[in-house]
């Protein structure tokens, strides 16, 4: 059923103008900035914009934005960071008389339909068939994911898609069968001969792939295919859990791989979230709290309802949303026990307790009279040009901060950081970095713990004491809530 603007004003008002709650992430070309929990509606978007082969501008298209709705009265949805505007010069607002249905053209090109827009004789460059597969896209749950501008009676706001559900509702995430242009292949179990059952879901056609080829997809929250072996690379499609693919070559950390099993390359994916095929990962039938020992693995066990044991005034909403990227870098930097994955968690209890990617904000330790002058020529920081204070101010969940340790981590995680900075409060690239900065200090760590020092484990990563009394109080809590889902 649609939801009223009011509906949804008060379903989403916690993210009303709230910067903190936003974050950045990648929209074909573009980056956007969208409510936390968002972003995978937002990626199933834009994987049917691309299936049609549909061009977003960067310059005429926009998303959070503390704005009143246009010739209306109350907030936009804009400013609850659930709705974006594609391409609003050949997508125009138009506020006409009567109602009508809205008029598509029936030209080939984009580039056509646009002029037919430009001389009034249609209210939009998009196609039906694209807005029918947009209007498709469903939740686990079956429920309807956006609604479109362009389907309004009385105007026609064809740049305008904004989300049609709740928090609760986004929470059990897009089914990937229902977006246009996700992975085609998904290995199922096997066959009795003993053979992989790879089908393909356009057609479920099935074909044999031998099982040495293929690998799957083991990021909780889904994997982004890259137009090429970078972080920042434009986003192809984004492929769900359990997805197979072929692996072609690799490329450092990345892999270049083929979803349709012709052995023709579809993109690159950052390699330490596949898993072989073939691959068994023992079920759990044990566990010891406190142990600093490299252990077996308890990311399954870390779910949102057990980690909100740990973050007792936090948000859920913001553990949801945040903690598939929280565990998807933990993954990749295979630090996955027990010790380990309560010592990211704590980490981020003590750094940014609101669960979310945040900026560093002012205070007497980093500004004297303006913004991070005291970080200005800090050669322990690796601050040596003038506004390098401002421009690698603390972000993301572990607070990464100075131009070293962003070139460093960076070059770790295959981000350029120095060039774009601002990528350090995107989810997937926060969770990145906080795993490799635990990996630099994973010695030390663990060390520390298993002499139940907090002090000198929060020390390692922090270089003193700030938070340590929520550190202890997280660790703790987890210990306790890890060993009872255990």
């Amino acid at each position: 059923m649609t939801k009223t603007t009011e509906e949804l004003r008060q379903l989403w008002r916690a993210f009303r103008c709230n910067e903190h709650e936003m974050v950045l992430m990648r929209f074909g070309p573009d980056k956007i900035r969208v409510a936390g929990p968002t972003t995978g509606a937002w990626d199933a978007l834009a994987a049917v914009l691309t299936a049609h082969g549909y061009e977003i501008r960067t310059q005429d298209t926009d998303s959070f934005n503390c704005r009143e709705i246009t010739n209306g009265s109350g907030p936009s949805l804009h400013s609850f960071g659930i709705a974006l505007d594609i391409n609003w010069k050949t997508n125009p607002y138009i506020d006409h008389t009567g109602k009508r249905k809205v008029r598509f053209s029936n030209k080939p090109t984009q580039e056509a339909r646009a002029r037919d827009v430009t001389m009034g004789l249609a209210d939009t460059d998009m196609t039906p068939e694209m807005i029918a597969d947009v209007e498709a896209i469903k939740t686990n749950d079956g429920v309807k994911v956006f609604a479109w501008g362009g389907g309004f009676e009385t105007v026609k706001d064809c740049m305008h898609f904004e989300l049609d559900l709740s928090p609760a509702e986004l929470d059990v995430a897009i089914d990937p069968s229902t977006v246009k242009g996700w992975a085609a292949l998904e290995v199922s179990t096997e066959a009795m001969d003993g053979t992989p059952d790879v089908r393909d879901l356009r057609n479920a056609s099935p074909r044999e792939v031998s099982l040495k080829e293929i690998y799957t997809v083991i990021a909780r929250s889904g994997l982004r295919l890259r137009s090429s072996a970078s972080a920042t690379a434009d986003v192809v499609r984004t492929l769900s859990p359990g997805t197979g693919v072929n692996v072609l070559s690799r490329d450092g950390p990345w892999a270049l791989v083929d979803l349709e099993g012709d052995n023709q390359a579809d993109g690159f994916v950052f390699s330490s979230y596949l898993r072989r095929a073939n691959t068994q990962v023992s079920s759990p039938s044990s566990f010891a709290t406190g142990a600093a020992a490299v252990g077996r693995d308890v990311l399954n066990l870390a779910t949102a309802e057990t980690v909100a044991k740990m973050f007792p005034v936090t948000p859920r909403s913001n553990i949801s949303a945040n903690l598939p990227f929280v565990l998807a870098g933990l993954r990749a930097a295979e630090l996955t026990d027990v010790a380990m994955v309560l010592m990211a968690l704590s980490t981020i209890r003590a750094e940014t307790e609101g669960f979310r990617p945040i900026s560093e904000g002012r205070s007497r330790f980093n500004t004297r009279f303006s913004e991070f002058d005291l970080y200005e020529g800090r050669r322990d920081l690796g601050n040596a040009e003038s506004g390098d204070g401002p421009r690698f101010k603390g972000r993301g969940y572990v607070q990464l901060t100075g131009r070293h340790n962003y070139k460093r981590i960076g070059d770790l995680i295959a981000t350029n950081l120095v060039r774009e900075p601002e990528l350090a409060n995107e989810p997937t690239v926060a969770g990145l970095i906080l795993a490799q900065f635990l990996k630099i200090k994973e010695g030390a760590i663990r060390h520390a713990l298993s002499a139940r020092d907090f002090g000198a484990a929060r020390s390692a990563v922090n270089g003193g004491s700030h938070g340590l009394g929520r550190f202890v109080d997280a660790f703790k809590r987890g210990e306790i809530a890890l060993s009872v889902t255990s």
